[in-house]
């Protein structure tokens, strides 16, 4: 039976220390938005992760950005839309801004997959919506011994770190919370029996036959 993703609601992911955000602010009147034009991007390089991150705006300890010809505004726990309503209401009320346009990005959105995968590792992706089968599948897909029953995603909430299973082989994974990767999962993916016993783990098959 073939699975519908069209109706599936994800979560606003919410706003972490040490988090970086590309934050471009723009006003109607050209000689204002100079003011805060302070992304100073080299137009030969813009498009690499490296300029992004180094002219985007990192979240501190105290969970905060500071925006220059601003202040400091608090971002943390906050979606990226709440975000940039903050940093619009600052513009308005401090900066006498009329109709200020604002557009939030994160820049740093990662996961890390480990196990029994083709290519294992850290992937970084842009995509606001990113899912348990769309991250297995820029890692390569699961190799032939993964353990499709029980793939394994360790998740911050908080500042603590849950553990969840999900079971791919069943369509009761796609109505979970987990379905949806978030910006700093780690997913596991352990090796089936077969791996296990040709790894000698727990010893051959004449010896689990006897």
């Amino acid at each position: 039976q073939e699975e519908d993703f069209s109706n599936i609601s994800y979560l606003e992911y919410k706003i972490k220390v040490d988090d970086v955000l590309k934050i471009e602010i723009s006003t109607t009147t050209p000689e204002v938005s100079l003011n805060y034009s302070f992304n100073g991007f080299n137009s030969s390089v813009s498009n690499t992760k490296d300029n992004l991150l180094f002219n985007g705006f990192q979240v501190n300890a105290d969970g905060n950005i500071f925006i220059p010809n601003l202040g400091e505004i608090k971002v943390i726990n906050k979606t990226l839309i709440e975000a940039r309503e903050l940093i619009v209401e600052k513009l308005i009320a401090e900066a006498d801004l009329i109709e200020p346009t604002v557009d939030v990005k994160l820049l740093n959105n990662h996961f890390t997959i480990l196990g029994e995968v083709k290519i294992p590792g850290r992937y970084e992706y842009v995509e606001n919506n990113l899912n348990i089968l769309e991250a297995i599948g820029l890692a390569g897909d699961l190799t032939i011994t993964g353990k499709r029953k029980d793939i394994k995603i360790i998740r911050d909430l908080d500042g603590v770190n849950k553990l969840y299973n999900l079971d791919l082989t069943s369509t009761d994974f796609i109505s979970s919370e987990y379905f949806q990767i978030v910006s700093g999962d780690i997913i596991i993916v352990n090796p089936n029996k077969t791996r296990v016993k040709n790894a000698g783990i727990i010893g051959n098959s004449g010896t689990l036959l006897s």
